[in-house]
């Protein structure tokens, strides 16, 4: 019809079909028979054992200048049993640690920081609690507007001064953290270390997703 002197847009309104299907001509297929650049690619598999076939497909096009798409290469690849068996990545678990268990009374304390709604009046607060692991006993809290490093310390140091008057250095006390950006600030490890108002004892940052860890506080 356009052949006929009638314009592209009639006709295509009349048959309802947009304009481009006018213009629309059938490519011959390609040969899938075409086999030219079969043994290069056995070479380029055999040079690059390793490669799966996008690698061999660009290896071909950037360095043998061989007008190969990957459709191709992976189709030669499987005939000639070619394919590189892909490797399953997976994830490696390890150990994790257990609950733990605490034989006698200020042996193992573990300490962690919640935010909770303190009603209308104070809006939003942070606790930090200390807990021993062997009576399952709050020994140390704090309850501030702010999640800083000095209100974890203070709970720390109620509970040294509550459980240990006499000071903790003698003790053998092991104390439980997490990731937490309190807990691992260098204020926070001089408490804990070999300075004279330190308070002393061993600590242990659990690791990520290991929540059973510090379970006796965080349930």
């Amino acid at each position: 019809m356009v052949t006929q002197g009638y314009t592209a847009t009639l006709v295509a309104a009349t048959l309802a079909i947009s304009r481009s299907s006018l213009y629309y001509r059938k490519r011959p297929r390609g040969n899938r028979a075409d086999r030219q650049y079969d043994e290069q690619i056995v070479v380029a598999c055999g040079e690059k054992p390793a490669y799966g076939y996008r690698r061999v497909a660009w290896w071909l096009r950037r360095k043998e200048n061989l007008p190969v798409n990957r459709k191709r290469v992976l189709r030669v690849m499987r005939e000639r049993g070619l394919l590189v068996r892909s490797r399953r990545l997976r994830a490696r678990r390890k150990k994790e640690w257990g609950r733990v268990e605490a034989a006698e009374p200020n042996q193992i304390w573990q300490t962690d920081m919640t935010k909770i709604w303190a009603g209308p009046a104070v809006g939003w607060a942070y606790l930090v609690c200390v807990i021993d692991c062997c009576t399952r006993e709050i020994v140390g809290s704090n309850l501030s507007h702010r999640c800083r490093t000095e209100d974890a310390l203070a709970a720390l140091e109620q509970a040294v001064l509550e459980r240990l008057p006499l000071g903790s250095r003698e003790e053998n006390l092991t104390l439980t953290t997490d990731n937490g950006t309190q807990f691992t600030s260098s204020r926070f490890l001089e408490a804990l270390g070999g300075s004279a108002s330190s308070i002393g004892g061993r600590r242990i940052i659990t690791r990520k997703a290991t929540a059973t860890s510090n379970g006796s506080i965080a349930a």
